[in-house]
């Protein structure tokens, strides 16, 4: 046997063996890919699984999925002549105050109610016009933008934003009569500092995918139905082991899933549903 030969055969029939095996591979692959679920298919997914666990929905699912970071902050301790100076645009009379914690003009009242926050109470409502908005009467009311979906016809919402996301635990919540505002709460953050690189959050239906299998309703009366789906921030409290007090705060992503049986916040980096609040 002419050895010489048979190797080179060995060699060529190698070759064509893998070129077939790549060839295979490439079909397997363009197979895969052309079966890749279309947005409405996954659309469609995620529908079922929500009413398989008691949900509907009932809004636009936002498609965008953006690099957004963690970040530290301060809960605001502005000085009482500042908030006065911006829930009374000309306050007369004395000032009453109550140590650090309140302060009382013939106008109203301020009164601190915990770190970064404060509520303002009117003896003499103040006009709301399209120049004088609820938010002209706030302190750094320029960082706050209405949420229609949580206001109702007494009480308007505002959130604080940052890099144009809510901050959903720093709200302002007003109560209002007939064009008049009569009261109002607000908590305010300041010296926002990122603390990690920015990195892509999960889908929006990822986050719908997670609320279903974590909150069943299908036990209920009547279904639950979302009505919004929005992405924005909300707080989480790093503490000390033991007793000791809380080290600091951070903020992280988060999809808000407004629903009709309560509000959700889900984790927008790892899925999980950090928090509920039930109406």
């Amino acid at each position: 046997m002419n050895w010489e030969v048979a190797k080179s055969w060995l060699i060529a029939l190698f070759i064509v063996l893998d070129a077939v095996l790549g060839w295979q591979l490439y079909e397997s692959k363009q197979l895969a890919s052309d079966y890749a679920e279309s947005p409405a298919d996954l659309l469609a997914n995620t529908k079922t699984l929500l009413a398989n666990h008691g949900f509907s929905l009932d809004t636009q699912v936002p498609s965008g999925q953006p690099n957004l970071v963690t970040f530290q902050a301060d809960l605001a301790n502005p000085r009482l002549s500042a908030l006065v100076q911006a829930a009374f645009p000309n306050p007369k009379g004395k000032w009453t105050y109550t140590g650090n914690v309140g302060v009382t003009t013939n106008q109203g009242s301020i009164t601190v109610t915990a770190e970064g926050n404060w509520t303002v109470e009117y003896q003499s409502p103040m006009q709301i016009t399209p120049t004088h908005t609820v938010l002209s009467y706030v302190y750094r009311g320029s960082e706050y933008t209405a949420d229609p979906i949580s206001s109702d016809p007494n009480h308007a919402v505002y959130y604080e934003m940052v890099d144009n996301y809510p901050i959903f635990d720093a709200a302002i919540v007003s109560t209002e009569s007939k064009g008049l505002l009569m009261a109002y709460s607000q908590t305010l953050v300041e010296h926002v500092v990122a603390n990690s690189s920015p990195k892509p959050v999960i889908s929006a239906l990822d986050a719908l995918d997670s609320l279903a299998e974590a909150v069943d309703k299908t036990d209920t009366a009547t279904s639950s139905t979302v009505v919004r789906v929005d992405l924005g921030y909300a707080r989480k409290v790093q503490v000390a082991s033991g007793n000791q007090q809380v080290l600091q705060s951070y903020w992280f992503p988060v999809w808000r899933i407004v629903t009709t049986a309560g509000t959700y916040y889900v984790n927008a980096f790892t899925g999980e549903v950090e928090m509920a609040t039930a109406f």
